[in-house]
């Protein structure tokens, strides 16, 4: 584990929706929380190096802290941290440690249960985006009885791509340009033991997609902005195998009909949906030919 810079803002309750949207435009990777006692909310974005950090203090303000490997790692104490359920098949907690982790899989002996350490804010499952995600892909999972396949863009900590190794998928490739993020990744397959069935890429999703390479799949997963998920919208049918499914998430309330609209009009249109506060999550289908 390396020593990592945390750059940090605290922000009004009637100020965090603007912060977010200008974090999200800026295209940051960022986590918020709300302490308990605590009156303002803290946006928090990791760096790899002092200068990263210092560069978003020049953007946005905040300050910058050093973080060491024991600071951030959850110990054996902090028990499960927050426990996720989707459906009756996923159970998600961020216990670093194996005994906790052992522990929740006796209490919950029919899931599957996965555990995501909160280390970068890459996701634990427990942000409304990658949630209402999870559910989508557990629905996905459920109504597919063979081997069935599953492109993830944008992949952060792995979530998607872990989840659908353990509910059956056959084939999984998660694309991530963030490097940082696809290390942490790679580790939380590894350490779910499904490291064999994931590809991960290490790319821009655009251009992976442009490039038709990657063949098609039949559940393709997209927690992205909504800017570039309405640039991907095009390329969507090219990886989608007939009768496939979609499963967008990452964009706002406020964002959900120009998304809706450049699905529809790529002829993939969405037909449920999520909301969780002010994020949503959407899912589809191609029609068979």
């Amino acid at each position: 584990m390396e020593t990592l810079y945390r750059w940090s803002k605290h922000v009004d309750e009637d100020q965090l929706d603007e912060w977010e949207t200008r974090l999200i435009v800026a295209e940051v990777i960022f986590s918020a929380e709300k302490l308990v006692n605590r009156k303002r909310w803290q946006l928090s974005s990791y760096a790899t190096t002092r200068d990263q950090a210092d560069k978003l203090r020049a953007r946005f303000g905040g300050g910058v802290t050093e973080v060491r490997p024991h600071d951030w790692q959850p110990s054996a104490e902090t028990g499960a941290g927050s426990v996720l359920k989707i459906r009756d098949a996923l159970v998600v907690i961020e216990a670093e440690d194996d005994e906790v982790w052992e522990s929740m899989r006796r209490k919950h002996p029919d899931r599957i249960v996965l555990s995501f350490p909160p280390q970068l804010a890459f996701g634990t499952g427990g942000h409304p985006t990658t949630a209402g995600c999870l559910r989508f892909l557990a629905d996905a999972a459920g109504d597919r009885n063979e081997d069935w396949s599953l492109l993830d863009l944008g992949c952060g900590s792995g979530i998607l791509a872990v989840a659908a190794a353990k509910l059956g998928a056959g084939r999984v490739v998660a694309v991530e340009n963030d490097n940082l993020a696809l290390k942490y990744a790679r580790q939380n397959a590894e350490r779910h033991g499904v490291a064999d069935k994931i590809e991960f890429l290490s790319g821009d999703a655009v251009e992976l997609l442009s490039g038709s390479s990657l063949g098609t799949f039949d559940v393709v997963a997209a927690n992205l902005f909504s800017e570039l998920l309405i640039t991907l919208m095009p390329h969507f049918p090219t990886a989608i195998s007939e009768g496939g499914e979609i499963i967008l998430s990452g964009f706002l309330t406020s964002q959900a009909r120009q998304v809706t609209e450049a699905s529809r009009a790529a002829g993939i249109p969405l037909h449920d949906f999520l909301r969780r506060g002010k994020w949503v999550a959407g899912h589809g289908a191609r029609a068979n030919a």
